[in-house]
């Protein structure tokens, strides 16, 4: 049987986000003692256990709500409290939960190994990403703590499990850029742009229409591929495409932040999220319990 560190890796190798529940304290009689893990995968059964019973009802109940806002909550549970929680489990101790959201790390898969694409793998390098390159040119050189593949690269592909915390670049210098793109139409990447000009996206888009590919697919690829800041070096314009890489995954709106005028009384600002690390091993317990000192428990 696998044993739950394996389980969280598979999880999230299948690109699933999962809460993780930790006993981060333990006092009297309980099921279960510290560091005790239980994983809940956003959909799907739930793999280990904290005690069992009405504990965990109660925590992957609230594991929908870190799933939605991403804060960590810690709990704490009267397992012998027969009054609001209506959990009595004849334990009579108590125990502390920590619930923290565990998501996929990011990927950045490039076809290409020219100049833009070394520039997109030193930005993704500082982003933390993890970096997946496929071209016949690719050199560990040039890319020294990336995933290369310089054989067959439109088979390995088809090979590689994409989720959507995947983001595909095609920057062959239009060596296979038709060819890498079609192999990839069909994934669950977020996000997927070709480099090129207007021009030269259509021309290709119209060769994918006659082979059947729906000009609607084809007009969710970001392509050609960046925002616009006036990018002219390859070193400019890898920050325009991660930049817009960034822009798709944040949701944000490329618009200019500047103050314009002055304000009459402060906008209200993001709320502060109290979050873990996603470091979940095997130090989670420790730092759940770091966390449990300035989020409201309950």
């Amino acid at each position: 049987m696998e044993d739950i560190y394996t389980v969280v890796s598979r999880m999230l190798g299948d690109g699933l986000r999962i809460v993780v529940a930790t006993v981060v304290e333990a006092d009297g009689s309980v099921p279960r003692g510290v560091s005790t893990k239980m994983v809940i995968p956003e959909s799907g059964p739930t793999v280990g256990t904290i005690g069992g019973g009405c504990v965990e009802k109660y925590v992957v109940r609230e594991a929908r709500f870190v799933f939605e806002d991403g804060q960590t909550r810690v709990k704490t549970f009267n397992l012998g409290d027969e009054s609001w929680s209506g959990l009595g489990m004849a334990c009579g101790g108590t125990v502390k939960v920590a619930l923290e959201l565990v998501e996929p790390p990011e990927r950045l898969i490039i076809f290409g190994s020219g100049n833009i694409a070394r520039g997109c793998y030193r930005i993704a390098e500082i982003l933390g990403q993890r970096v997946m390159v496929l071209d016949p040119f690719a050199t560990e050189v040039a890319f020294p703590n990336a995933e290369i593949y310089t054989q067959d690269v439109l088979q390995k592909i088809k090979e590689v499990k994409i989720t959507s915390y995947d983001s595909i670049l095609v920057i062959t210098e239009h060596r296979y850029d038709v060819e890498a793109l079609r192999s990839v139409l069909d994934t669950k990447a977020r996000y997927v742009g070709m480099i090129g000009s207007k021009n030269r996206v259509n021309a290709a888009y119209r060769d994918l229409v006659k082979e059947g590919v729906p000009a609607e697919r084809l007009f969710q690829i970001y392509a050609p591929v960046g925002i616009d800041i006036g990018a002219e070096t390859p070193e400019e314009i890898s920050i325009s495409i991660m930049a817009e890489i960034i822009k798709v995954r944040r949701g944000g709106t490329g618009e200019h932040l500047r103050l314009t005028k002055l304000l009459e009384k402060p906008e209200p600002t993001h709320p502060l999220r109290h979050k873990v690390s996603s470091e979940v091993f095997p130090e989670t317990a420790n730092a759940a319990s770091e966390v449990a000192k300035s989020v409201k428990s309950e």
